[in-house]
């Protein structure tokens, strides 16, 4: 049984062996069309609606985060305003959030780094001397002293704050 060139033509599959897009909108078309594909071209969605009592909640949690975000939080090491607090570190010495980059500046003046030595921030609260063979080439490298900036079991009142507000689940 042979094929006519058309009839291949016609069968249009893609490498897995299934129909490209535009022969499965024929076949779906001669099917009678896909009724969710006319729902979305018509701008038509299904919405689930929420009880009122968690869509009170939900409004509240958002006028909460507005005026957190709306608070002047200052550096204490600049003196400059904290725009996102979110990524900020707790001050050594107060508690405070700070600048993340205030505090690489400071460990940075502090710390007496070598030739291919940088200070990098390796997490939780934590930042480490770290040595690179090749600067070119950051995937190798040791670490040669870890710096504890943030204490490791202390909870921040202003963090318990910030992840009670984002991290609830409706």
């Amino acid at each position: 049984m042979e094929r006519s060139g058309n009839n291949r033509r016609n069968n249009k599959r893609n490498w897995n062996g299934r129909h490209s897009q535009e022969e499965g909108r024929k076949k779906n078309e001669k099917r009678g069309g896909n009724k969710n594909l006319e729902s979305k071209q018509q701008g038509h969605r299904s919405e689930t609606k929420l009880p009122q009592h968690v869509h009170e909640d939900m409004q509240r949690d958002l006028e909460s985060i507005k005026e957190l975000k709306q608070r002047e939080v200052t550096c204490p090491i600049c003196g400059k305003s904290i725009d996102d607090l979110a990524s900020a570190l707790a001050d050594k010495r107060t508690g405070e959030p700070v600048h993340f980059d205030c505090v690489l500046e400071e460990l940075q003046n502090r710390e007496t780094l070598e030739e291919n030595q940088q200070v990098t921030y390796i997490g939780q609260g934590r930042f480490a001397v770290v040595h690179f063979p090749n600067m070119q080439d950051t995937r190798k490298f040791s670490i040669v002293k870890i710096i504890e900036w943030e204490e490791k079991d202390k909870k921040f009142d202003w963090r318990q704050e910030i992840a009670g507000m984002y991290s609830q689940v409706h």
